[in-house]
């Protein structure tokens, strides 16, 4: 078998009530399962945009509210992501790793490093009030949107953006994408958990260092199961 050799399969998806054909590539070769998050991706995208047909979504580039909440990420997401910001030039590298330093502090500084005792959606509440935007964000756009993570692709609104910037968020009204992205978190090992994207250089210190290499098609039929658990 080639080192490059890609298997593609066409799944059909049944999530809620969406119904979603769609075509995936991925290594046929074990690899970890970091390599195959391009097509989880494509995979969240078909499913978003079975979700939002047919309605009019207010987000558009410069529109960054939605950047400074509180975004989860799982260890493969997590691991992508730290190659992602290593493959970057030096210079843009280091203003990222300075970036994530200072969300690190103020997160710590609020209180909200340690998770205990808290709801998520109380933890979400109160991360969104620190107004602390995400290090990815420059010009009030995402620098990573081709390859951001799978939970803000399922973030979209039809009420007016302004709104979205709200304490509350009072009178957002969300589109109703079943969130697929929670199929990634175990996807390596069922006791895994997710973590803020805003700490992702504070997991890097401490991440599980002993990642399995299995088949691209097993990491999709592991990711698919998830979905159908949930």
């Amino acid at each position: 078998m080639a080192a490059d050799a890609h298997s593609t399969a066409t799944l059909r998806l049944t999530v809620g009530d969406l119904r979603v054909v769609h075509p995936i590539t991925v290594p046929q070769a074990p690899v970890p399962a970091a390599a195959v998050v391009p097509a989880l991706q494509e995979l969240v995208n078909a499913v978003v945009a079975a979700a939002e047909a047919g309605k009019t979504v207010s987000c558009r580039k410069g529109c960054g509210a939605c950047c400074r909440q509180l975004v989860p990420i799982s260890r493969t997401e997590g691991e992508r992501l730290l190659a992602l910001v290593e493959a970057m030039p030096a210079e843009r590298r280091e203003r990222l790793k300075t970036r994530f330093a200072a969300a690190e502090a103020a997160i710590a500084a609020a209180g909200l490093a340690d998770r205990a005792g808290r709801s998520d959606r109380e933890l979400s509440l109160a991360y969104f009030a620190l107004r602390l935007p995400c290090p990815f964000l420059e010009d009030e756009s995402c620098s990573i949107h081709a390859d951001r993570p799978l939970v803000c692709r399922e973030y979209l609104v039809t009420s007016p953006a302004e709104l979205c910037a709200g304490p509350a968020q009072e009178g957002v009204t969300p589109v109703a994408v079943p969130k697929v992205s929670m199929a990634a978190r175990g996807l390596q090992n069922e006791s895994e958990d997710w973590f803020p994207l805003a700490l992702l250089m504070k997991w890097r210190k401490t991440r599980p260092r002993n990642g399995t290499r299995r088949p691209g098609p097993e990491w999709i039929q592991r990711f698919l199961k998830r979905i159908a658990s949930e």
